[in-house]
């Protein structure tokens, strides 16, 4: 048998990514996650540089991996979590301290419409709420298609199976509606 160039497969060369490579491609959709749960420029800088930070001292590195992404993935999920039970506790103790009393939030952006403003703030503060209510799988499932992974990539980043996603994320929806009504 003769084989001739174009019968033979060709394989594309593997390029070698840096950790470099890894940040830019995943950090805005890290960022958006942090940023919808946290509702704070600041805070979901800071946690999507901790949970890349995280990335880049893993041993060995992992980067390179095809897994990466999903640990990213849940390692940004968990960050979220933890963003969203710290501010419940700090709240919590800051009712205490002041008895009742309301600590003020300081506003950094130009608002045009106070009305507004306020409107989409007690929005984002109720939709908190409910995730905080849910538990922490379901919080994450919606947390991770809302910010735009397929099914495949959140079965890996919640190490749950790829056929059982779609069940689980419209029982997570029933249950925020429920929480986010009551």
């Amino acid at each position: 048998m003769v084989v001739t160039e174009s019968a033979v497969l060709r394989v594309p060369e593997q390029v070698e990514l840096t950790f470099e490579d890894v940040f830019h491609q995943h950090y805005p959709r890290v960022y958006g996650l942090l940023f919808r749960v946290t509702g704070s420029v600041h805070d979901a800088d800071d946690l999507a540089q901790e949970v890349f930070l995280q990335l880049y001292r893993r041993q060995p590195p992992i980067w390179q991996d095809p897994s990466a992404e999903g640990w990213l993935w849940r390692a940004a999920n968990h960050a979220a979590l933890n963003a969203l039970r710290s501010d419940r506790r700090r709240r919590a103790r800051e009712e205490r301290a002041f008895e009742g009393e309301k600590p003020m939030r300081l506003v950094t952006e130009r608002l045009d419409d106070p009305a507004e403003s306020l409107a989409r703030q007690a929005e984002q503060e109720a939709v908190r709420v409910a995730l905080r209510r849910l538990k922490p799988r379901e919080s994450s499932l919606l947390l991770l298609r809302h910010a735009g992974l397929s099914y495949a990539a959140i079965a890996e980043a919640l190490c749950i199976n790829p056929g059982s996603v779609g069940t689980l994320l419209r029982r997570a929806e029933v249950r925020f509606k429920e929480e986010y009504r009551g």
